[in-house]
């Protein structure tokens, strides 16, 4: 909201460069954005930790903290941050889609006189537009977790996310980017969740009157 405030103008309605569609796009986009930069840290060491599995004693990683000092102190920040790259580019489409989306096509569907929709009519608008952008952006995050498993590794298969995207096609073939969709979509239904309880909290704290 703060983003498509500034892209708007503070009105909804104003006839600046960035507006309706484009507006709410580019701010879903920089909101995804900025929070995955401040939390990638930790996403990468959920992510590098799930797959350390066995024994205590034959893991790599003993914790979040082990993990961070210890590709810290091999790779520097450039391995804390492995990966970011095609993470930004996902963002960008599912974020962008997620928010933008889900904006868009409330206002679109909204009337001069009911400005809201009803409850289960914006969770029906959430739940395709958190499926769609899931689906859409798939690819890019099957990218973003194989650039982030090679963080403490000695020889790191992929030199850079283009070269993910190429060694995964010309090895693994197209199918290989949409392994795991299908759970994705039935996750989307929390997601959708979140979007329209956001709704309901800006609406009842009085947010979009700011």
């Amino acid at each position: 909201d703060l983003y498509k405030s500034i892209l708007r103008g503070g009105n909804s309605n104003a006839d600046n460069l960035f507006s309706g569609a484009s507006a709410n796009f580019i701010a879903g986009a920089g909101a995804g954005c900025t929070s995955l930069i401040l939390v990638y840290p930790l996403d990468i060491a959920h992510t590098r930790l799930a797959a350390d599995i066995g024994r205590t004693e034959v893991r790599q990683f003993r914790g979040i903290y082990h993990f961070l000092a210890t590709i810290f102190e091999k790779d520097g920040v450039r391995g804390i941050y492995r990966g970011l790259p095609a993470s930004l580019h996902g963002m960008v489409i599912h974020r962008g889609l997620y928010f933008g989306g889900f904006d868009t096509i409330k206002e679109m569907l909204s009337e001069e006189s009911k400005p809201e929709l009803v409850l289960w009519k914006r969770w029906m608008v959430a739940q395709a537009v958190t499926t769609s952008a899931g689906l859409i952006s798939y690819p890019l995050d099957t990218v973003r977790r194989r650039m982030m498993m090679q963080s403490g590794m000695e020889h790191p298969v992929y030199n850079s996310t283009l070269d993910c995207w190429r060694k995964i096609y010309r090895t693994e073939g197209l199918v290989s980017f949409y392994r795991g969709a299908v759970s994705n979509v039935f996750r989307s239904t929390g997601a959708a969740a979140i979007l329209v309880l956001y709704d309901e909290v800006k609406k009842f704290m009085n947010w979009g009157r700011l």
